[in-house]
């Protein structure tokens, strides 16, 4: 039998959010701004300030994946140092 960790499990997303709390509060508020900006000029899909205010909501979400993914990565590597 091996004695390595095979299929670690990743710690929790709110455990990895506590860790890093600036950035993900700064992400919140990139989206909050986007979705104010959004509601302010309504709903019209052919406006350009719409689609404009929409781009920062899907770099910001991806942002957050990547952020998150790497902050998982690092708590694994942590804990095979153990």
């Amino acid at each position: 039998m091996g004695s390595g960790r095979h299929g670690a499990a990743r710690p929790p997303i709110g455990v990895l959010i506590q860790q890093d709390r600036v950035d993900f509060s700064l992400f919140a508020s990139i989206i909050v701004i986007a979705l104010a900006v959004m509601v302010l000029i309504g709903v019209g899909l052919a406006s350009a300030a719409f689609w404009l205010a929409f781009l920062p909501i899907i770099v910001t979400s991806a942002l957050i994946v990547r952020r998150i993914g790497r902050l998982s990565r690092d708590e694994l590597r942590d804990d095979e140092l153990l």
